[in-house]
């Protein structure tokens, strides 16, 4: 079995977005149910080992592989104006570096002779590479040991035309990604859409006028979840001990919260009173779960939020 998850943001979110906890619980009862016999996972996420890290049992023969670990962001390609370039006609990036490092991959080999292993080794080596000015850690996660000499065609299939495929020296690393290749943060995709589409757009035309109201928008929206989220935390912690709400990484092992339920609470207090959190904000979920690590509970965060944003 394989499954595939594609977000911006996949730490924990709710309207659309996964909490790892729910994911967790939902293959602890297929893997009780005996469900399936092996399964794999790949994620394509900012963050994205935040869904494994410290919470996927080696036990129950599952292997995830994910784009970033638990504290960086994955980067978006073929993105206008960047090399490689899109059809003119696209205003958005139409790929992400992790996705179309194994993706490409597996177009080209025959994958019932690639391993998982050697699959892992050349996304790590495509999405990690030490030249680019852009790159993150790819991760493995739960059973490695168990699956990782599978063919990758047991879980995605194969393409009958390239089943005479053999692996050289020279192919099993992949093609390498050219040196000009220009990333770009997940975080910002939406910015640069907005920003692309008002460059493009003609002098003095409506689209113009709609383009830049649009661009304002998603600026002041980061600018006001920035502000939000300082100021939360200096009323919590100080002034000096704020920010380290916002900075502070656990070590690897650890999950992202000790109380998911906590996390969920948080996430959703904020909504209620300072609005939906956009793709950029969903950064902060890190911030509330190291609230909730702090002890911070639902009195505690209203009355912030109450103060910080009742004028919003």
């Amino acid at each position: 079995m394989s499954i595939f998850l594609t977000s911006a943001y996949v730490i924990g979110m709710p309207s659309g977005y996964l909490y790892a906890k729910d994911l967790i619980d939902v293959l602890q009862k297929k893997h009780e149910a005996k469900a399936y016999k092996k399964m794999v996972i790949y994620v394509e996420a900012c963050e994205s080992g935040s869904v494994f890290e410290g919470v996927l049992p080696k036990t129950w023969n599952i292997y995830a592989m994910t784009a970033a670990n638990s504290s960086e962001s994955s980067w978006a390609i073929y993105c206008p104006e960047h090399y490689p370039y899109p059809p003119p006609e696209y205003d958005t990036c139409l790929g992400d570096l992790f996705s179309i490092s194994w993706l490409e991959d597996s177009d080209k080999h025959d994958l019932q002779k690639e391993t998982l292993e050697k699959q892992y080794r050349v996304v790590k080596r495509r999405t990690g590479f030490d030249y680019l000015d852009f790159s993150s850690h790819v991760m493995r996660y739960g059973y490695i040991k168990g699956i990782q000499k599978d063919s990758v065609s047991t879980y995605i299939g194969t393409n009958p035309i390239n089943d005479n495929f053999t692996f050289t020296t020279q192919t099993s690393s992949s093609s390498p990604l050219p040196s000009k290749i220009k990333g770009l943060d997940q975080r910002d995709a939406d910015l640069y859409y907005l920003l692309h589409k008002f460059n493009k757009a003609p002098e003095g035309s409506k689209e113009k006028v709609e383009a830049q109201k649009q661009l304002n928008k998603e600026i002041s929206q980061r600018q006001r979840e920035d502000l939000n989220i300082q100021r939360i935390t200096t009323i919590l912690f100080g002034l000096k001990n704020g920010p380290n709400m916002v900075q502070f990484v656990r070590p690897a092992g650890q999950p992202l919260v000790d109380d998911w339920d906590c996390l969920k609470m948080l996430v959703g207090l904020y909504e209620e009173h300072c609005g939906t959190l956009s793709t950029y904000g969903k950064k902060y979920a890190r911030a509330m779960a190291n609230m909730c690590n702090a002890g911070v509970n639902n009195e505690k965060m209203i009355m912030a939020l109450t103060q910080v944003c009742k004028t919003n």
